[in-house]
């Protein structure tokens, strides 16, 4: 249930940018209405005051993992700059491109079997692995370890510098794991402990993961030394894929899905998710929005609507558009920080950059195997092979596109 402080409820006005950290209110693609705001109610259907909110107050949803990490990162270094509050240790939940995911960042179509626990596992590790490289451009290579070999998959990262570490989708047990994390990274003052999208429930249950009376006291006082700094969630209410409330409304979009997006400098944004990849900020509280306060206060207001996102002058720049237009000015960024990461480029990223020439031959050492063979379809080549002769044979056949853009 949500704390009883005022909320903000946006009409359907805020377009989720395609160019991540660099889009702002002047953005095309994030654009902010200047219509009245309207009020959301609480969880115990009480109104509060509407306060102003600004465009520059809210955050835009990431169209790609490569944006989240990079959005992750930013809020990341912020919190432990000095104008920040110098938090070394610190919590952020990213939204793993497993699953739907894996092919189209923005898919809020369920697969019907989702990947097993090595696979997420895998992705989780890379996608850490990104927004670290991203903490500290200059930390050199990552190093990666398993710590939990009996139950499900934990890791540890660390790049070469030391000036970053962090436990990846742990359980309660791995906490004394984390306790060491912390330790080294308190060390010298200057380094940076990350707890990346823990596994265990720490609120809602009798008996916490943590057992209950001291022993929960001494686990939570140690996780509340943890700055919670990032967080990007998915909720998928009601029956998501059939979902049509009344009056025949489409009103949080086919798919029934929220993503709620959390940073230090901003409120819970609650973005409703259509089908074709489109996303509106629906509403803004200043607490974690429950399940029951978005399928009963959410999910079935007419006003949160996204059929204008979905149709007419107003649907805006399509998927590919917008991906073939982000992945292109990473492509072209010379700070090396937006650069675009292919080791969590999605397929629908991939495509994307084949069709806007944003591969160069220089890129492909950063494909994965998936990733190689996804350029190499969308290049009209064969995809059978082993990985490094399908890997040169994408690294010829853009030498041999590049270089016939010079032929006159």
């Amino acid at each position: 249930m949500l704390a009883s402080s005022s909320s903000v409820c946006a009409s359907p006005s805020l377009r989720a940018p395609a160019r991540g950290l660099s889009a702002g209110p002047r953005d095309p693609l994030c654009q902010v209405s200047t219509r009245r705001l309207s009020p959301c109610h609480a969880g115990a259907r009480r109104s509060f005051a509407v306060a102003a909110v600004s465009a520059s107050a809210l955050e835009p949803l990431p169209q790609t993992c490569a944006e989240q990490v990079a959005q992750c990162a930013a809020a990341v270094r912020l919190a432990a700059s000095p104008e920040g509050g110098s938090h070394r240790r610190q919590r952020v939940q990213l939204l793993l491109p497993i699953n739907q995911r894996k092919s189209e960042f923005t898919s809020v179509e369920a697969d019907d079997y989702g990947m097993n626990d090595a696979d997420v596992y895998k992705v989780a590790m890379e996608t850490a692995s990104a927004m670290i490289r991203l903490v500290d451009p200059n930390g050199g290579e990552m190093s990666a370890k398993r710590v939990d070999k009996d139950n499900d998959p934990v890791g540890v990262l660390q790049n070469a510098a030391g000036t970053v570490r962090a436990l990846v989708i742990p359980n309660a047990q791995d906490l004394d794991a984390l306790k060491t994390l912390a330790s080294l990274g308190d060390a010298n003052g200057t380094q940076i402990t990350l707890l990346v999208n823990p596994q265990w429930v720490e609120s809602g249950q009798i008996i916490s993961d943590f057992g209950i009376g001291p022993w929960k006291k001494r686990a939570m006082d140690f996780l509340d030394t943890f700055e919670s700094t990032y967080a990007l969630t998915e909720s998928r209410v009601g029956a998501a894929a059939t979902r049509d409330p009344a009056r025949g409304g489409d009103f949080m979009g086919v798919g029934g899905v929220a993503r709620i997006l959390k940073t230090r400098t901003s409120a819970f944004q609650i973005f409703a998710m259509g089908q074709d990849g489109s996303s509106e900020c629906v509403c803004v509280v200043p607490s974690e929005p429950s399940y029951e306060f978005l399928e009963k206060e959410v999910f079935i207001k007419e006003e949160y609507s996204l059929l204008r996102r979905r149709n007419g002058a107003e649907a805006g720049p399509s998927l590919e558009t917008r991906l073939e237009s982000s992945i292109s000015a990473a492509a072209a960024s010379a700070d090396g920080g937006a650069a675009m990461d292919w080791s969590i480029a999605s397929t629908a990223e991939i495509n994307a950059a084949v069709r806007a020439d944003a591969i160069g031959p220089a890129d492909v050492d950063g494909f994965s195997k998936t990733g190689i063979r996804t350029a190499l379809a969308a290049l009209g080549l064969p995809t059978s092979g082993k990985v490094e002769s399908m890997r040169e044979r994408l690294r010829e056949a853009l030498l041999e596109k590049k270089g016939t853009e010079w032929e006159y």
